[in-house]
């Protein structure tokens, strides 16, 4: 009897849920998007993407968001669709039972403006991700000129190649290595404040311009970077604060465990 008894609990359970389940889902049927909630979750450092361009975005007639149910969104769609900005690093697309569409999106973090032999500019991020520059916004980051000729298009390149069993990474090495070079300087914030240019010579080597001291950074090429930053770094607390950041004219790193200085 007490079996019996238990069985029909469980009946009475699952007739329960299965007729409020129903009746959740037609109400939500009738429920209607009526608002627009983005946001833009690094706003306060880079403002490529605003909240009034991903609203402006969906509520363009062929998005059908505002005005529509809630069911007929189809959010992972909308995710793609902004994924698509060249700014946009993760997004994140979600309704509720009151009618509101909600969007998160993260922005990509550039880390150097490069500015290539053609003339051609567009910033690299963390990720070494290309973005082409914004009208409207311009990020205060490291600057890298020179000699730098990309063996891809730059326009329809998403990504560099740094995969060094890649076959392009022998193409790629000089765009790699001034990757490797910036994110290692972004990385650091002593370095970030000190550095703001990367030049390359003619030689595919690295020239450095700090923001402190009348001096030009020789740099070589990227064998032992982290080092020589160490190096550079001891140099400055030891050296340059007792002598003057502007007695030197130009300081080499290129040769291991030596710092060399040639005077104004």
């Amino acid at each position: 009897m007490r079996k019996l008894k238990d069985i029909l609990i469980w009946v009475f359970v699952v007739a329960y849920l299965a007729v409020s389940m129903s009746f959740v889902t037609k109400k939500r049927k009738l429920v209607v998007c009526q608002a627009i909630n983005v946001t833009i979750m690094d706003s306060s450092r880079n403002q490529f993407v605003t909240q009034s361009d991903i609203i402006e975005f969906l509520r363009q007639p062929d998005m059908n968001v505002v005005g529509n149910p809630i069911t007929s969104i189809n959010t992972k769609k909308i995710e793609a669709e902004i994924l698509n900005y060249y700014s946009v690093k993760n997004a994140e697309v979600f309704v509720n039972v009151n009618g509101e569409i909600n969007v998160e999106v993260t922005q990509r973090k550039p880390i150097v403006r490069i500015i290539n032999k053609k003339g051609e500019s567009y910033y690299i991020d963390q990720e070494g991700a290309i973005m082409p520059l914004s009208a409207k916004y311009a990020s205060h980051v490291l600057i890298a000129n020179g000699h730098i000729v990309e063996p891809f298009e730059v326009n329809r390149t998403q990504k560099i190649n740094c995969d060094i069993s890649s076959e392009e990474f022998e193409k790629n090495r000089i765009i790699c290595d001034l990757f490797k070079l910036c994110k290692f300087i972004d990385e650091h914030e002593f370095w970030k404040a000190q550095i703001e240019q990367v030049y390359v010579n003619d030689e595919m080597e690295f020239e450095l311009i700090p923001r402190v001291g009348a001096h030009q950074i020789f740099f070589g090429d990227i064998t032992n970077y982290q080092k020589k930053f160490r190096n550079l770094k001891a140099f400055y607390h030891q050296g340059l604060n007792n002598v003057g950041w502007n007695k030197y004219d130009k300081i080499n790193l290129e040769f291991e465990n030596q710092v060399i200085c040639t005077k104004r």
